[in-house]
C-alpha cells in the first residue's frame, strides 16, 4: 500500500487510517465556465485593468452607463442571470472619433399625430402639429430625447442641426465601432403622419481601432472559456483567435472561444469570414441594418452559448431566444433570406431567426472553420458543439488521469507488477479510457464508443520509460439538423 499520512514503521498499537477524497465512480469533474467582456474605454486610467465578476452598477460607474462596454454587461447578465462575468477595456485611440448621424425633416403635417424614431435600439416618440414647421418637429424631437433615457442606455447624444430643421446624433465615445449604431425613422403605420418627410442620414464618421494587446495580456493564465468581443475590426479577432489557438494548443489545454457580432450584408459578412477560413475557436454573428449594435449581439449570443454549452456541450442551440435583442432585429426586408442564410452557414457565419413577433432565436450556431487547418481542404459546416466536445473530453480525461495517476508506476503488459496496487501498463490505461469513454457517452456527448474505444492505441514510449504515446478516437454526438421527407400522397 502506498500510505501519506501512516509511516512505514511503527510500534504503538492501534487503528489508523488516512481519509482520502478520490472521485465517485462513475462521476466527471465538470469543466469551469468562465466568461469575460472585452470593450473600449475613453479613460485611459481603466483600460488593461482586469474586473473580475462584475455588476451592472459597478461598470456603469466605472464606465459610464451608456458606455459599449455598460451596454454589454447589462445585456449579458440579462440574458444569463445566473452567469458571472468579467471584464477587460482596451483604450480608445487618442485621435479617435465618434460617429454621428442625423434626421431631417421636411415637409408639413397635414394632421396631428405621433411620430417616433428608434435610436440605437431605442424607441423615442413625440407629438406634432397640424401645420407643424420642419424647425418645430425637430425641436419637438430634440426634447423628447433629452426628457428620454437614451444618453444613459445607449450614450447617443442630441443637438438640432445648423439647418435648424434637423436633429444630429452623436455617439457618446470614439471608435470605429460606433459606426454600427443604428437610427432610424419607425416603419410602423400608426407612426406616420401624412405630409411630413424624415430622412436619414446613417451613422458614420467613427475612426479609431483600439490596440486589444493589454486586454489579451491581462488574462494571464486565467482560463477564460468565452470572450465576448465588442471590438469587429478584422485585426482585434485577429489577435484573439491567434490567442485562443494558443490557450487551446495540449500544453496549455485552456480551450477559449470568441464571439463577435457583425453589422453587414451578405457579401461583407463572407468577406469578413475569409480571413478566418480555419477558426473553429471564433464564432461569428452577422446581421443586415440590425436595430440592435453590433456589442449587443455579441453579448446576447456570448451569454447564451457560454451557458448552454457548458450544460451540455453536445446540444444543439437552435430555438434558444436572445431575449434582449427582442424587437431589435432588421426589417424583413432587410433580413436575410432563407437562401442567404443558406449560404452564411455553409461558409462559416452563424444565423438566427426573427419571428413575426420580433422575437430571435437561434437557428444555427457554427464556427468560423470552413477549411482543414492542415490540408486547407474543405471541411464543411463545423458546429460550435464539435471544438465544444472536444474540449470536454480532453478536460474529464486529463482530470482523470491526474486525479487517479498521478503518482502511478509504469510497467509493461504482460509484466509480474501489472496487478500490483499503484502500477499502471498500456493496457490498464487503454481500459481506463474505454470506460471513460462510457461515461462521455452516456452523457451523449460522443457516439459509438464500442468501436471507437478499442481503436485507441497505448504504448509505452521506446526512448522514456516514464512515458505513454496514445491515439484517442472520438466520433462526437450528432444533431439532428435537416429531416428530409418525401410526402407520397395515394390518390
Amino acid at each position: 500500500m502506498d500510505f501519506e499520512q501512516i509511516p512505514g514503521t511503527l510500534h504503538v498499537p492501534g487503528s489508523y487510517t488516512e481519509i482520502r477524497d478520490v472521485p465517485a465512480p462513475g462521476t466527471l469533474t465538470g469543466m469551469p465556465l468562465r466568461p469575460i467582456i472585452v470593450g473600449q474605454t475613453a479613460n485611459a486610467a481603466l483600460a488593461g485593468q482586469l474586473y473580475r465578476n462584475v455588476t451592472v452598477g459597478q461598470v456603469e460607474g466605472l464606465f459610464g452607463s451608456g458606455s459599449i462596454v455598460a451596454q454589454a454587461v447589462r445585456g449579458f447578465t440579462t440574458e444569463e442571470s445566473t452567469l458571472s462575468v468579467d471584464v477587460v477595456a482596451v483604450a480608445i485611440p487618442k485621435d479617435g472619433r465618434p460617429a454621428s448621424g442625423s434626421i431631417a425633416f421636411t415637409g408639413t403635417p397635414q394632421r396631428a399625430g405621433t411620430v417616433a424614431v428608434s435610436l440605437g435600439g431605442q424607441r423615442i416618440s413625440w407629438s406634432v402639429q397640424a401645420s407643424d414647421s420642419p424647425q418645430s418637429v425637430a425641436n419637438g424631437l430634440l426634447s423628447a430625447i433629452n426628457a428620454s433615457t437614451l444618453a444613459q442606455n445607449t450614450g447617443l447624444t442630441a443637438a438640432v442641426g445648423s439647418d435648424q430643421a434637423s436633429v444630429v446624433l452623436t455617439a457618446g465615445e470614439g471608435g470605429s465601432v460606433t459606426n454600427d449604431i443604428d437610427i432610424r425613422a419607425s416603419s410602423a403605420l400608426s407612426d406616420q403622419v401624412p405630409g411630413l418627410t424624415m430622412s436619414v442620414t446613417a451613422m458614420a464618421g467613427g475612426t479609431g481601432t483600439p490596440d486589444v494587446t493589454p486586454a489579451i495580456l491581462a488574462l494571464g493564465d486565467t482560463w477564460y472559456t468565452d470572450v465576448v468581443l465588442l471590438q469587429n475590426d478584422q485585426a482585434a479577432v485577429q489577435a484573439f483567435v491567434t490567442e485562443a489557438r494558443r490557450r487551446g494548443n495540449a500544453m496549455v489545454a485552456k480551450d477559449m472561444r470568441v464571439i463577435v457580432g457583425l453589422r453587414a450584408s451578405l457579401g461583407q459578412a463572407l468577406a469578413f469570414q475569409q480571413q478566418f477560413l480555419t477558426a473553429e475557436e471564433l464564432v461569428i454573428f452577422p446581421w443586415e441594418r440590425p436595430r440592435a449594435s453590433t456589442w449587443q449581439m455579441a453579448a446576447a449570443l456570448g451569454a447564451v452559448v457560454a451557458q448552454s454549452l457548458n450544460t451540455d456541450p453536445s446540444r444543439q442551440l437552435r430555438g434558444l431566444p436572445l431575449n434582449t435583442l427582442s424587437g431589435l432585429g432588421p426589417e424583413h426586408g432587410d433580413d436575410f433570406t432563407f437562401a442567404q442564410r443558406n449560404v452564411l452557414l455553409g461558409t462559416g457565419c452563424s444565423t438566427v431567426i426573427v419571428n413575426a413577433d420580433g422575437t430571435v432565436a437561434l437557428q444555427r450556431i457554427v464556427t468560423a472553420r470552413v477549411q482543414q487547418p492542415d490540408t486547407g481542404t474543405a471541411s464543411g459546416v463545423w458546429d460550435v458543439m464539435l471544438p465544444a466536445i472536444g474540449a470536454r473530453v480532453r478536460f474529464e480525461w486529463n482530470e482523470y488521469v491526474e486525479a487517479n495517476f498521478a503518482r502511478a508506476k509504469l510497467a509493461d503488459d504482460g509484466s509480474p507488477l501489472s496487478n500490483q496496487d499503484g502500477v499502471v501498463t498500456p493496457k490498464t490505461l487503454k481500459a481506463s479510457w474505454i470506460a471513460q469513454c462510457k461515461l462521455y457517452e452516456l452523457q451523449g456527448w460522443i457516439d459509438d464508443v464500442a468501436t471507437t474505444g478499442p481503436q485507441a492505441v497505448f504504448e509505452r514510449d521506446v526512448s522514456d520509460r516514464n512515458r505513454v504515446n496514445t491515439t484517442l478516437v472520438l466520433k462526437p454526438m450528432a444533431s439532428l439538423m435537416v429531416l428530409a421527407s418525401i410526402l407520397k400522397m395515394e390518390v
